[in-house]
């Protein structure tokens, strides 16, 4: 009976282990965190981030591989799959952080709310982006900031990244 108790206790602690990513955040997890995420200004972003993604991972596990959306769409189901515990509202900021500061995006082939989301423009900006490729595909990030309502500076940050292809 008692080894069964202390089966029952050892879930129990691991179950919250699991649960409870903030207190198992590294401080320098955080920080790393909430420095790279200059293009997501929403603190709850990066506080998900913290709280799901490092219960299992070190930050730099992720923070140091930028992927394609499609990429973290499945990274993120995998990680579901695999057991991860995250409210919705929890994915849903995992997902806007992820997009807004470690996606890769072909400007010349993304969809437009893939554009409109990685590049933080309208979906209406995001649809001009395309129809214009339509007839010439943009060669640089010159003539992407020549369309109007991009922001340069969300434009400049992703470039330093290595972010945007064309």
């Amino acid at each position: 009976m008692t080894s069964s108790y202390r089966n029952l206790a050892a879930a129990g602690l691991l179950s919250c282990f699991v649960a409870c990513g903030p207190a198992l955040a590294a401080p320098g997890d955080m920080e790393a965190i909430t420095k790279a995420s200059d293009l997501d200004r929403d603190p709850a972003d990066a506080m998900a981030i913290g709280t799901v993604c490092t219960a299992c991972h070190s930050a730099s596990q992720f923070l140091t591989a930028p992927r394609p959306y499609l990429r973290w769409e499945q990274t993120m189901q995998d990680m579901l799959d695999r057991g991860a515990v995250a409210s919705d509202e929890q994915l849903d900021r995992i997902l806007a952080y992820l997009v807004r500061n470690l996606t890769i995006v072909n400007v010349n082939t993304s969809p437009a709310d893939q554009l409109a989301m990685t590049l933080q423009i309208s979906g209406p900006v995001a649809e001009e982006i395309v129809a214009k490729r339509a007839t010439r595909s943009f060669g640089g990030v010159e003539e992407l900031e020549s369309v109007r309502g991009v922001d340069q500076r969300v434009i400049e940050r992703l470039k330093a990244r290595g972010l945007l292809q064309f």
